[in-house]
């Protein structure tokens, strides 16, 4: 019989791949003993912490949520300097509330996961690693639980453009950029018009001598969000002194302030669905709004301006984008690449451009595939298996891979508003299932065969009736017109913060640490909850 009171949870080893928002706030949930008797190893690729914010420093670089909602809800940040802020102003937030929190201890940077296999006989994974940038034998370590928190903006790409390598300017990817790139004064060239390209383009267009944008694809250049908020006019709103002493001074007002802002981005997502009024008035008034910004240069307006729905692309707000692209000194090129040249590049037109600077703005690998191989039960290959099919539940746990959790897999909110929100409650879900094999003699769980399937199923159908099917080039359909909706949760946000509340025990099967039938209740342990035997003035014991 245990000596152990009822509900002690046993030691678990738990290895994460990833010190980005995600890793941050599951050690978050370790340090504050919402997990207890965890040891916990976070492996960090690069040097620093930060994840996309981190490694993404390219000119403009922002976020477009709401500085005050784009924060975990226990790091409250009154001093956001503005209603938008930058990726160094996000960064340098991350790092004060690793130390504010003491989240540090946790992580290992420059320690690259490069695969995993699940052991049945041990009941255990053993995950792979190398020290990045150095040569050495790979490290191999054992833990109950593997989470890849490896996040999905990480796998960027170069243009499918022939003879890059004969290019002899300056070349970089937003998602690689050198800050110490100086584009004052230079011929510069930006390929893309995703949201990072948007973003580049509007700061480049004030430095350069002259700017072309590469262009082959329409997309809505829309209202920022939340942009109510915001004094007639005016496209940004800087926080002063006196208003950040009132928040600080005052924390029910700033938190709710925090929620009327997030209640007007939870309140927009009818917008998505097709044929909605909410999708009618967006599009007009998003159409309207183009027009106008592109009157001196209208033959821009039947390029850049789409037929599409709002919302098929990442609705981008694009701060000075469409002033940059009618300012003087830049021009638009519309359609393929035909090749790289040694000064520049060649469009399918047959004319030559010479640049100085070129910025690939074009995108990530967004298929969800994992990085490295992951092997599960069975000598499932999750890599593979999800080359063929990304079938995901609750954008969480994939079939035949006990005890693994990936942070915004397939079937995430992605399009619904700020991912931080969205990574708290996939913790607490987290949590919830690592907590029932400590407390409960369970040394895995398995999500049972089919129900990854079956969620994708009516996943798929749901979002059938949504504007991210449209015809339109989409990086959420990885880069292509008609590819399957994998990236999207099925409903609102607020509905996939319900759901993963649910205590869906039976989608999976669980392993016993005592295969005796007779031994199936051994953890009950001594019979006594903690208090009942060791003095605790706080408990109640009625």
């Amino acid at each position: 019989m245990s000596k152990q009171y009822f509900d002690a949870p046993r030691k678990l080893k738990v290895i994460v791949a990833g010190a980005g928002c995600s890793g941050l706030d599951l050690a978050h949930a370790v340090e504050t003993g919402v997990l207890k008797n965890i040891d916990l190893k976070i492996y960090e690729k690069n040097a620093g912490l930060g994840g996309t914010w981190y490694e993404n420093r390219y000119p403009g670089c922002a976020c477009d949520i709401p500085s005050h909602n784009y924060l975990f809800t226990w790091a409250p940040n009154p001093n956001w300097s503005s209603f938008y802020v930058s990726a160094p102003e996000i960064l340098e937030y991350m790092e004060d509330v690793a130390d504010k929190f003491h989240l540090r201890r946790y992580i290992t940077p420059r320690r690259k996961v490069i695969g995993a296999r699940w052991v049945q006989e041990k009941q255990k994974w053993e995950v792979v690693s190398v020290t990045a940038g150095e040569t050495g034998e790979d490290i191999i370590e054992e833990c109950d639980i593997f989470i890849n928190a490896s996040g999905f903006f990480n796998a960027w790409r170069w243009p499918k453009v022939a003879k890059r390598e004969d290019y002899e300017g300056t070349l970089v990817h937003s998602a690689d950029y050198n800050p110490a790139v100086n584009l004052r004064g230079k011929r510069v060239a930006v390929i893309g018009n995703g949201s990072s390209g948007i973003q580049a383009t509007a700061a480049a267009q004030k430095l350069a001598s002259h700017l072309t944008v590469f262009v082959r694809n329409p997309t809505y250049i829309t209202s920022n969000m939340g942009s109510r908020f915001i004094p007639p006019g005016q496209k940004q709103l800087y926080f002063d002194d006196e208003q950040k002493k009132k928040w600080i001074e005052d924390p029910q007002s700033y938190l709710h302030y925090r929620k009327e802002v997030e209640k007007e981005l939870n309140i927009r997502f009818p917008m998505f669905i097709r044929d909605t009024p909410q999708q009618a008035m967006a599009k007009d008034f998003t159409i309207k709004d183009m027009n106008a910004k592109l009157a001196s240069k209208p033959e821009l307006q039947g390029l850049l301006v789409p037929d599409f729905a709002v919302g098929c692309r990442r609705p981008t707000p694009g701060t000075g984008y469409l002033e940059a692209l009618c300012a003087d000194n830049c021009d638009v090129v519309w359609g393929e690449l035909d090749s790289f040249t040694k000064t520049g590049i060649k469009s399918a037109d047959g004319k030559e451009r010479d640049f100085d600077v070129i910025i690939a703005a074009t995108g990530f690998d967004m298929s969800f595939i994992p990085r490295w191989p992951i092997i599960g039960a069975n000598g499932t290959d999750l890599q593979k298996e999800w080359t063929k099919n990304p079938a995901c539940y609750m954008s969480a746990i994939a079939e035949d891979m006990p005890n693994y959790f990936v942070y915004l897999g397939p079937g995430s909110p992605v399009g619904h508003g700020s991912l931080i929100t969205s990574i708290e409650r996939i913790t607490i879900y987290v949590c919830d299932i690592i907590k029932k094999l400590q407390r409960e003699n369970y040394t895995s769980f398995k999500l049972k065969p089919g129900k990854a399937l079956s969620y994708q199923a009516q996943m798929l159908t749901w979002l059938d009736k949504t504007v991210w099917g449209d015809s339109c080039q989409s990086s959420f359909k990885n880069g292509t017109v008609d590819g399957a909706l994998h990236a999207f949760h099925p409903g609102s946000r607020l509905h996939y913060f319900e759901l993963l509340n649910r205590h869906r025990y039976e989608d999976f099967d669980w392993t016993s640490g005592c295969p005796e039938p007779e031994l199936d209740f051994a953890w009950f342990n001594n019979g006594f909850l903690e208090h009942e035997l060791e003095p605790d003035v706080e408990a109640d014991p009625t």
